[in-house]
């Protein structure tokens, strides 16, 4: 049983071969902009949660390593129990460089003494910055244990002394690993004059808000060292919202984040449909269809539950990660199914995105509770989504008008007789005159006639033709599996 789609596999020779949003393109400008740089430098990479870009970052990562760079990945969010920032950057940046150095021929003989200084150089921070990350991030009122804080360092005796102490010294020391970092990508571009030492700190708008804000602060430090290029993860309205939750809901958070970064790249939202389909191929959709006992509709259910589950998802905007959790649930609808029953595609694509959607009217809908004012602004919330005319111009297949049409067929079915029905009726005709008919070519009269076409089209089909009241049951009974994201 897959309710998690897995994780995307990332082969080291090619790392786009499973890119599901069509962002392999941005790659190549991204990676010679990086390659061009001078001095240093600090790019944000600005996208919203959920929407695929710690993904892309380790895509590109892998790119940035084969033309030549050193590259250290950090993610924030795993790492915001450590004390002090700091310590998780040194770390990564220690073995970051001994991965480089450990490769064989002309590169390793050139920067092995240039390691061995900042492996030196970040030893010492570490000793120095772990036994006073753990007094400070409790406030001295959680001591370390007498033998195993003297293990850590000798100096942490008293917590005043080592902040004086400390401060002189550790700041000594961060402005020779500093000049360290510089002379290693120094090193690094004699070998490939485009090559840079390249850190990549990601989720910054995940973890903790004072977290964030500490390990910008700590790592400010490093921003001036030449050669280095910083490449920040981030959402930046999240982080705003966080440095505001820290300084005040007036304080100037994009003022105060200019101080960090010099350019915002905004990643490109998705293609449309794109990552739908690999989220039905990945939670294995197609599979489970094909087990049903329906065989002449197994291709056409598939596709209409592509078609108009997708398009609503990508029509209102939904993040990347919403829209993983909408067809997890799915998964879970479709698992409960007996395999010789209907599954009734386009009217379960509609009660599952209105179920994920959260919002009141889309709880009452697949609570089952629904009447002509509720269709009525149902409608509405569909031809107002953002990205509706992108949806039906990009897929041929999915029609608004055949979700209206569900929709009046069930207040039709529930004998609710809507004003909207009667009023396309009143419009096309009530005998349906021919389209040969001058008056029958206006844009109005047409839709009308081609929705009321398709709810007595569903009618003809007898009882529970739009399976409405058996869908809402269907997700009821779903409703007692709680879905997590991790």
């Amino acid at each position: 049983m897959q309710i998690r789609h897995t994780k995307l596999e990332i082969p080291q020779d090619d790392p786009f071969k499973n890119d599901a949003l069509g962002r392999k393109d941005i790659e190549p400008p991204l990676t010679q902009f990086v390659s061009q740089a001078t001095g240093s430098f600090v790019l944000a990479l600005d996208a919203s949660w959920g929407s695929g870009k710690t993904t892309f970052l380790e895509m590109w990562q892998v790119k940035l390593k084969q033309a030549g760079h050193i590259c250290i990945h950090l993610n924030a969010w795993q790492n915001d129990f450590v004390p002090d920032p700091l310590i998780a950057i040194v770390g990564e940046l220690k073995k970051a460089i001994e991965d480089y150095a450990s490769q064989s021929g002309e590169a390793s003989i050139i920067i092995s003494e240039q390691m061995k200084k900042n492996r030196r150089i970040v030893d010492s921070l570490l000793k120095r910055l772990l036994p006073l990350g753990v007094k400070i991030a409790t406030h001295g009122l959680i001591d370390i244990e007498p033998a195993i804080e003297k293990g850590f360092a000798d100096a942490a005796s008293s917590a005043a002394e080592d902040l004086i102490e400390n401060y002189e010294k550790g700041k000594a020391e961060i402005k020779e690993f500093r000049k360290s970092l510089a002379d290693l990508a120094s090193q690094v571009a004699s070998l490939n004059p485009s090559a840079k030492v390249v850190i990549i700190i990601d989720e910054l708008d995940r973890c903790r808000p004072t977290y964030a804000i500490e390990l910008l602060e700590r790592v400010k430090h490093l921003f001036d060292a030449s050669g280095v290029v910083f490449i920040l993860g981030i959402d930046r309205s999240q982080l705003n919202h966080s440095i505001r939750s820290l300084y005040g809901s007036e304080f100037d958070a994009t003022g105060y984040l200019r101080r960090f970064i010099d350019l915002d790249y905004r990643l490109p939202e998705p293609q449309v449909g794109n990552y739908c389909n690999y989220l039905f191929k990945s939670f294995g959709i197609e599979d489970l269809i094909s087990k049903r006992k329906f065989s002449n509709s197994i291709q056409k259910d598939t596709e209409d539950l592509k078609v108009y589950l997708g398009g609503l998802m990508s029509a209102s905007k939904m993040s990347l990660r919403e829209q993983e959790q909408t067809v997890s649930r799915l998964r879970v609808i479709l698992q409960t199914i007996p395999v010789n029953e209907r599954i009734y595609p386009i009217m379960l694509s509609i009660l599952v995105f209105l179920r994920e959607c959260n919002s009141s009217l889309g709880i009452d809908v697949t609570g089952g509770e629904i009447d002509s004012d509720k269709v009525e602004k149902l409608i509405s919330m569909i031809c107002e989504m953002p990205n509706i005319k992108q949806v039906k111009e990009s897929s041929e297949n999915f029609d608004a008008d055949e979700i209206e049409a569900h929709l009046l067929a069930v207040l039709d079915e529930l004998n609710l007789n809507p004003d909207r029905l009667k009023d396309y009726k009143r419009l096309s005709g009530y005998n349906l005159p021919s389209l040969d008919d001058e008056s029958m070519r206006t844009p109005e009269v047409r839709k009308a006639r081609k929705i009321r076409t398709s709810v007595e089209n569903l009618r003809n089909q007898g009882d529970h033709c739009t399976g409405f009241q058996i869908t809402v049951d269907r997700l009821k009974l779903t409703n007692h599996f709680v879905l997590y994201d991790n």
